[in-house]
Parts: C-alpha cells; structure tokens; sequence
C-alpha cells in the first residue's frame, strides 16, 4: 500500500484493520497515550508489550515514532530499534537500509535497517516481533493513559 493509504487507515475492525497514520498523529497528540500490542505465535503462545508514552509526529516530520517505557510479558523490547523512525511505504523511503524495506517485506512501518518485528506485514515470515518469533496475529491498541491517582482509586 503505498503513503495516501496508509495516512487515511484502510480494513475493517475485526479482520486486517488500520486507523490511519493522520487519525493516529491527531489522537495521541491531544494527551499521554499508551501502546498495548497483543501477539498470538504461531504455536497458539499468546503475549503482550506496552510502552507507556506511544505517539507519532505529524506528517510533515513524517509520522516518526515515539514509545515511552516498555513493560510486557515477552521479554524482547522489539519496537525500540525503530523509535525515532520515520513511517516507510514503497513509495515513500525514510528507512535507513539499503533499498526500500517496505518494498523488500510488502507493508508499511517505522523501518530501519528493516526490522526487529514487522506489524503491519501480512500473514507469512515477516509478520514477526524480534525476527525469532514467527507470529499469526498482532493487534496494536491505544488508550488515554491514566494517572498514578486514578490507578489507586
């Protein structure tokens, strides 16, 4: 898919599914956001990440990537190594590789010199997070994050 889509969201909730680069930019720029990402692996084990402070620029600075803290139940910090990326698509390279890793692995992504895991890649070898762990489903979900005060009440 190339940068227009991306930008706009595309799918359906429920099946293959994106917000939307803008619609993501908009909502984590209003306040502090966190990152929840559910993996299913390929052999049914299911985990979890979160990072604490998840948001992403504006378009003109290219929807780069920011994450806070990391915290999870897989031990792999995989999404660190593309913070500060700008968003890659085939027809948009802001990777830093060799080539066009959104051409080389068939999605968009906060591409570096490709990859640790790989979200947005469609089912098969590189929908992966930190490239061992071969994965049948990610979801990437975002929520208000709450204050210390309203988590002990």
């Amino acid at each position: 898919m190339d940068w227009a889509t991306y930008r706009k969201g595309f799918g359906f909730t429920g099946s293959d599914f994106f917000l939307g680069l803008e619609r993501i930019h908009r909502i984590t720029s209003l306040q502090r956001f966190e990152l929840y990402i559910h993996l299913v692996a390929v052999n049914g084990s299911t985990y979890n990440a979160r990072y604490d402070d998840f948001k992403i620029s504006d378009e003109d600075s290219g929807y780069k990537l920011s994450l806070g803290k990391f915290s999870g139940t897989i031990n792999e910090d995989a999404m660190r190594y593309h913070e500060n990326m700008k968003f890659t698509t085939f027809d948009r390279d802001n990777d830093i590789g060799d080539g066009n890793c959104a051409v080389l692995l068939n999605s968009g992504w906060w591409f570096t010199k490709c990859y640790n895991c790989n979200l947005n890649a469609p089912y098969g070898p590189h929908l992966v997070w930190y490239k061992r762990n071969p994965l049948k489903e990610a979801k990437m979900l975002i929520r208000p994050k709450r204050s210390d005060e309203e988590v002990s009440n």
